[in-house]
């Protein structure tokens, strides 16, 4: 994912969990097994606000189904949870939290500490608790990166932060920092790993990046600039356009700053975002004026690793709906409710709905239906994977693998792993 484009998404959902956290909790916690009242336990707590689990079949069909506790906890030592999601094992939650010891003053949140920790899924029981310091989140995070790390952006007054953290032992592994621009202008600041377990960060003012390479310990192995936005990188290349938002150069270079492709684009819309894909093809989403029906309308054009032009899919009346995953595109209809898998023709399929309270996301390797009714979707071979009724207050959830579901209610202050088991 590209920060640009997911800034604004999550910012907004971490500061209305941050703002839900600090309400008091009138509930008083004794013994599992304690009927529901003001006394409740977490258990019964967690137990009132299920009202249906449902697990699908191999076709993806959800079908009623029953669960059983493997811990279930009181949360309060997270105090203010802004994500949790699974290590690649599984067998792990990672928790991203904050300790709630911010103070609000002229306008601006200050003194925050933020905290990641490991539970194991098992049983609740803390593997690892590591402070990041006293920063604000840049955006949430639902992932650990492919080489066992955990990524995550912070910023205070003067510098933006990334924080690569290592899943198994909690221990940052490296720290690079980026101090923000003089004076207010349009920037880009983005990271990817590449070749060698590096990390590639991007920063760029007034069209032109500058790229840092750091090795798996945090040094910095090399620097150079390009002129335009760097906006994507995979293994040892980068994707960069150069112009304006209209009429702009797209090239892919090498490492060492060799063109692979290069193109003119002009005459395709307001640019919005665009993807280097592993297999090396590259994906470019534009916003296309669309007076003439009083709409607006999105467009992907897909080209193949020689930037030869393969496809091209418009979507109508819906905001930047274009994400990757892997060497695929899928589309996010979200005034529609809907989310749709493009095929290597550019072809919509595999349709799938959630509610209509609810809110749409990629996160790890799911699609995730939040709402009232929670559902989970495998994203590769889009078919459902679990279903979650729950009353009250939405929870955040993860799923798990192997049928086992995180719930996080944050106004119950409850956290818990449910193993969901067909009936």
């Amino acid at each position: 994912m590209t920060m640009v484009k997911w800034i604004g998404r999550f910012i907004g959902t971490a500061i209305i969990l941050s703002l839900l956290a600090t309400m008091d909790s009138t509930i008083m916690y004794a013994d599992d097994n304690t009927a529901a009242s003001e006394s409740a336990s977490p258990q019964s707590l967690l137990e009132q606000s299920i009202k249906s689990v449902k697990l699908a079949d191999p076709t993806g069909k959800l079908n009623p189904a029953s669960y059983q506790m493997q811990f279930v906890k009181d949360s309060k030592e997270f105090p203010a949870i802004d994500s949790i999601f699974p290590d690649r094992s599984g067998e792990h939650i990672i928790i991203v939290y904050d300790l709630h010891d911010y103070v609000y003053k002229n306008g601006e949140f200050t003194n925050n500490t933020i905290k990641v920790a490991s539970i194991q899924a098992k049983d609740g029981k803390k593997v690892w608790d590591t402070v990041i310091g006293k920063k604000q989140f840049s955006q949430s995070i639902y992932s650990v990166q492919s080489n066992g790390e955990i990524f995550l952006t912070t910023e205070d007054k003067s510098h933006f932060y990334l924080h690569t953290i290592d899943e198994k032992t909690g221990k940052i592994t490296r720290t690079i920092s980026q101090p923000h621009p003089s004076k207010p202008t349009f920037l880009a600041w983005d990271y990817w790993l590449v070749d060698n377990n590096q990390l590639l960060v991007s920063y760029e003012v007034n069209n032109q990046s500058t790229l840092r390479y750091f090795d798996a310990a945090g040094k910095l192995l090399r620097t150079r600039t390009v002129p335009g936005i760097v906006r994507s990188a995979q293994a040892d290349r980068i994707l960069v356009t150069n112009g304006d938002v209209f009429r702009y150069t797209l090239s892919v270079q090498d490492a060492k700053g060799n063109t692979i492709f290069k193109k003119s684009i002009a005459d395709q819309g307001f640019f919005w975002n665009a993807y280097l894909l592993p297999d090396q093809s590259v994906a470019v989403e534009s916003q296309i004026d669309g007076k003439a029906k009083q709409k607006d309308r999105f467009q992907l054009i897909k080209y193949n690793a020689r930037g030869e032009k393969q496809w091209q899919h418009t979507i109508w009346d819906e905001y930047s709906p274009y994400l990757p995953n892997g060497n695929q595109m899928m589309a996010f209809l979200r005034v529609q409710k809907k989310v749709i898998f493009l095929n290597d023709q550019g072809k919509a399929i595999h349709p799938m709905f959630g509610s209509e309270d609810g809110w749409m996301d990629l996160r790890n390797k799911e699609v995730y239906f939040t709402g009232n009714i929670t559902r989970i979707a495998d994203a590769k071979t889009m078919k459902w994977l679990t279903e979650l009724e729950y009353e009250g207050d939405k929870p955040q959830v993860a799923w798990l693998g192997k049928q086992q579901l995180a719930i996080y209610d944050g106004k119950n202050d409850v956290i818990a792993v449910i193993r969901i088991k067909g009936k």
